[in-house]
């Protein structure tokens, strides 16, 4: 990624981003408009997008680009958060560029890659407010492939997608499955803030089972 470059297009591909963001109706189709944006000014074979999952408190790959039909990665794919290179990423919430992938070999399951003919990556978290979302990876069959100024450029294609995920896949932390605004939550806080209010006409209710009208005080 030469100076030029940076300077004359990395404006105009945060904003043909930004358009894929805006204007694209789903996840897959901005994804898709992200990848063929960031390939006129940065060269991969591959890209990827892992989210996580509360569910299963893994990483899921939720789209990839460029993969063959019998790669071990493919959509749908869960990836151990503590066993793997994007696991690392996403749980350090910090870049990482592999140059010589086999060199630099650290978790087992990067072998799939070197064995499909990868030899360098540079991969980035997407984050929002300080919580985590999921990594975006490139990939790429050429040795020394990516620098450090490609992960800083990699981020910031990365940070204007993870509003879209948010908005695309919000669910509760609290409640997987659930929507970000989380019936659960709701009516959770609604029900502690009206038992701290009422407090003690809820006691004297609720000592007849919550049924029938308050008594009358004695006199």
């Amino acid at each position: 990624m030469t100076l030029a470059l940076r300077t004359a297009q990395r404006y105009r591909t945060i904003r043909e981003v930004n358009r894929a963001v805006i204007s694209e109706p789903d996840l897959t189709e901005i994804f898709q408009g992200t990848s063929r944006t960031l390939n006129k000014v940065m060269s991969f074979d591959r890209i990827a997008l892992s989210l996580y999952a509360p569910k299963d408190a893994s990483l899921k790959m939720a789209a990839a680009i460029g993969q063959h039909p019998g790669s071990y990665y493919h959509v749908g794919l869960s990836l151990d958060p503590k066993d793997s290179h994007h696991g690392w990423v996403f749980q350090n919430q910090k870049p990482i560029v592999r140059r010589d992938l086999r060199r630099q070999f650290e978790f087992q399951i990067e072998q799939h890659n070197i064995e499909e003919g990868l030899r360098s990556y540079c991969a980035v978290p997407l984050i929002v407010r300080g919580e985590s979302l999921g990594v975006m990876i490139i990939l790429s069959s050429q040795l020394n492939q990516y620098s450090e100024r490609h992960a800083e450029f990699l981020q910031e294609v990365a940070d204007q997608l993870v509003l879209a995920v948010k908005c695309l896949l919000p669910m509760c932390p609290q409640h997987t499955g659930s929507k970000l605004i989380c019936p659960r939550c709701i009516a959770s806080k609604g029900g502690q803030t009206t038992a701290g209010k009422h407090k003690t006409r809820l006691s004297e209710w609720g000592k007849r089972g919550g049924r029938g009208r308050k008594s009358q005080p004695e006199a």
